[in-house]
């Protein structure tokens, strides 16, 4: 564990589509990188024009056929494959995705059927679609998938042709299933905690901190109404009552309805705090997590004085960015936020 450091040098190679064939490197003026829960995550890197050599190496560059690799003082830090190069007449400009963005470009191509006796665990269903969406095309990402269950059994059905995988992952994530990428692994898991890193208190920022009560994204009572199945939760709050209605029509059970309808007020009641580093800031150097032990998911506990609102809690990594230039050097923030939350409502994604 830790400490994070501070980056003395980033290197982006370009490897092909697999991973598993490196075509050269550049060194970018500018970039960032990240990782999500639920979500996909990107990098966008800034190369300026380096020589002949290294002009034919971008200009050989494809999308989809070649993958980004963000290297942070010689250690992978990120992956995933280039969709969009623009060349400029001093520089080029790259932004790849984590390896879920192919996802969002396979489709459910035949029936897969997870009701009555084939009803699964969330986290079999999230293995299942992804195992569906690369049988035909595997840019080597199977072989690193991992998955851990949810704990909530469910019932799914999707008809062939019916949409892509990635919003029918994206739909389990907000029923009691979570994911995220780490390089070349999709991680799938229940919303429970992944890890627990060492705490963190006001020593270990760098700038100010942004608390934020999100009062709407407050809910005291839900209702969750699926395919023939309906759960409620929750009442009358400390504040008063606060509705919330979820129509989830892929979910078929009572059981995930209900799970979500729990998850729904265990979140929102009382209204969910945030802790956020802003762009414009940073986590220390000092700070006792290293750059690989950031994962979306792990818990945190942190105790912070810093702002009029005093946050002392176990608060779980939903977001990671990583920003690093030639004059500023690396900043690294996070967004934190109660267990059960993906996102604040009232800050941008």
């Amino acid at each position: 564990m830790g400490p994070l450091g501070c980056a003395e040098e980033y290197t982006v190679g370009i490897y092909d589509r697999t991973g598993g064939r490196q075509y050269g490197t550049v060194e970018a003026s500018a970039l960032d990188w990240s990782r999500l829960l639920d979500d996909t995550s990107e990098a966008n890197v800034a190369v300026p024009y380096q020589g002949a050599e290294c002009c034919q190496l971008l200009g050989d560059a494809r999308t989809w056929c070649n993958e980004l690799a963000v290297f942070r003082d010689q250690t992978l830090v990120w992956q995933g494959p280039l969709v969009k190069i623009q060349h400029r007449g001093d520089e080029t400009l790259l932004q790849a995705c984590d390896v879920t963005q192919w996802l969002f470009r396979r489709k459910i191509r035949a029936l897969l059927d997870f009701t009555g006796t084939n009803k699964a665990d969330l986290a079999v269903i999230g293995q299942r679609l992804i195992e569906h969406g690369f049988a035909p095309d595997d840019p080597n990402v199977l072989a690193y998938l991992m998955v851990s269950a949810s704990g909530i059994i469910g019932e799914r059905k999707y008809a062939k042709n019916s949409g892509y995988v990635l919003d029918q992952l994206r739909e389990l994530a907000r029923t009691g299933l979570d994911f995220t990428a780490l390089g070349r692994r999709i991680l799938l898991m229940g919303e429970g905690p992944l890890g627990r890193l060492p705490g963190l208190t006001d020593e270990h920022f760098v700038g100010p901190l942004s608390v934020i009560e999100d009062g709407l994204a407050a809910i005291t009572h839900a209702t969750v109404i699926g395919k023939g199945v309906t759960a409620q939760a929750g009442g009358v709050g400390a504040c008063g009552l606060l509705e919330f209605i979820a129509t989830e029509e892929e979910i078929q059970d009572i059981a995930s309805a209900q799970a979500e309808a729990n998850a729904l007020v265990a979140a929102g009641n009382p209204a969910p705090l945030f802790l956020e580093v802003p762009d414009d800031s940073q986590l220390a150097p000092e700070a006792p997590v290293g750059i690989n032990d950031l994962i979306p998911g792990v818990v945190i506990p942190v105790t912070s004085e810093a702002t009029c609102r005093t946050v002392a809690a176990d608060l779980r990594l939903i977001r990671l960015k990583v920003t690093f230039t030639e004059n500023d050097g690396e900043k690294v923030g996070i967004t934190l936020a109660p267990p059960g939350i993906d996102t604040p409502s009232t800050v941008a994604a």
